[in-house]
């Protein structure tokens, strides 16, 4: 778990170093004034523009499951997108209230499969993600404790109707045997620029 914590700060940094101290030549795929989200690079896996939909602003409702009593609170939340690295990965932040998230997301050749890393602040979290597209939908998992209950199971978070216009998302956790599927968390986004 300690190496899974370090990679993530290690890409994390990567990300944010890499458009200050690369020439600019190798930088043209970056978000920029005629590219204000960037752009894929060429030579990025074309799986890339499987999360093409993000790419820009997007307005978002959400639902998270209260733990307490299993209630829906609804609120408003931002999901924004831009192409980094030069074209190669997609990063994305969110905003929701006093909440703020951040994904780097990379598609890995050699296993075929997408590599999402997440943190979370001001209460800080933390996790790698790995799947793929699975018919029209993006499906990541990551092997997981059930939350206050210590089972284990899987995080498995599904992109699905996912258009030109804006995607939904939502947040599961399921049983090692498949049994029990608890939705934890669900966002549906509209795009507002790209």
């Amino acid at each position: 778990m300690r190496w899974n914590l370090y990679g993530l700060i290690i890409v994390s940094l990567a990300a944010v170093w890499y458009p200050i101290a690369a020439p600019a030549s190798s930088r043209e795929y970056e978000p920029g004034k005629q590219y204000p989200f960037g752009r894929p690079n060429p030579m990025a896996p074309q799986e890339i523009s499987q999360f093409h939909f993000m790419i820009g602003n997007n307005n978002c409702v959400e639902e998270r499951r209260d733990s307490s009593n299993g209630a829906w609170i609804e609120g408003q939340r931002s999901w924004d997108a831009h192409y980094t690295m030069n074209g190669f990965a997609i990063i994305d932040t969110g905003r929701s209230g006093q909440s703020s998230n951040g994904n780097m997301r990379l598609f890995d050749l050699e296993t075929k499969q997408w590599v999402v890393t997440f943190f979370a602040m001001p209460v800080f979290s933390s996790g790698v993600w790995r799947g793929q597209l699975t018919g029209t939908d993006i499906v990541l998992k990551q092997p997981q404790k059930a939350p206050g209950l210590g089972l284990d199971g899987i995080s498995r978070l599904t992109f699905h109707n996912i258009t030109d216009t804006g995607f939904d998302w939502i947040g599961e956790w399921l049983s090692d045997d498949g049994t029990v599927v608890y939705p934890f968390w669900k966002i549906s986004c509209k795009k507002s620029t790209r």
